[in-house]
């Protein structure tokens, strides 16, 4: 359980806030693109709560930024086709292993892997294998559906195989459900 945060000041908070927000935050990355829309969203539903802070100035730096990252993330060749693909295993009431095989269709990288179960036991584990090379070993299953992110991207080949293997130790009978995320080339 977490402790409860409070602001004790606001007025210190909030002059705070507004010097950020007339001044700005100088950030230097290049020329990388951002999408501002949630943003400005936000900013528009707040605007007249408080007082003193030019949004419309506000907005027009977030879009400066947003063009900024996106400029950056191309400067470091993370582009391409963002792609999921689903395959779903029903896994009998037997003990052992139990494969979804994804045979990658283009050449790209792995930018994630999620899973989810209908049934869920602590004794049950999986591991992802890329040909023959474990990323995942032994990764046990959460009472919920999780997402594991790859903080550095995992290339793929087109025609390589990836394994999510189910290490089904209840031996309990379920469906699973795998998403494979790639970025593909373009």
């Amino acid at each position: 359980m977490s402790l409860p945060n409070y602001v004790v000041n606001f007025d210190e908070l909030a002059d705070a806030i507004k010097s950020y927000l007339e001044n700005g935050i100088k950030v230097d990355v290049g020329d990388i693109t951002f999408s501002t829309i949630e943003m400005e969203r936000l900013l528009q539903e707040i605007s007249g709560k408080i007082q003193g802070i030019d949004y419309n100035s506000l907005i027009t730096a977030l879009n400066a930024l947003g063009v900024k990252l996106d400029g950056l993330a191309g400067n470091l060749g993370i582009s391409g086709t963002q792609k999921i693909y689903g395959k779903m295993l029903e896994i009998p009431a037997v003990k052992g292993l139990h494969t979804i095989e994804f045979k990658v269709p283009q050449k790209g990288r792995i930018t994630g892997i999620t899973y989810s179960l209908s049934a869920w036991n602590f004794l049950d584990s999986w591991d992802l294998v890329v040909e023959k090379e474990n990323l995942f070993d032994k990764v046990r299953t959460k009472e919920y559906g999780e997402h594991k992110y790859f903080n550095v991207f995992y290339p793929v080949a087109s025609g390589q195989i990836i394994n999510f293997n189910f290490n089904n130790e209840s031996g309990s009978s379920k469906v699973l459900w795998v998403d494979f995320n790639i970025l593909e080339d373009l």
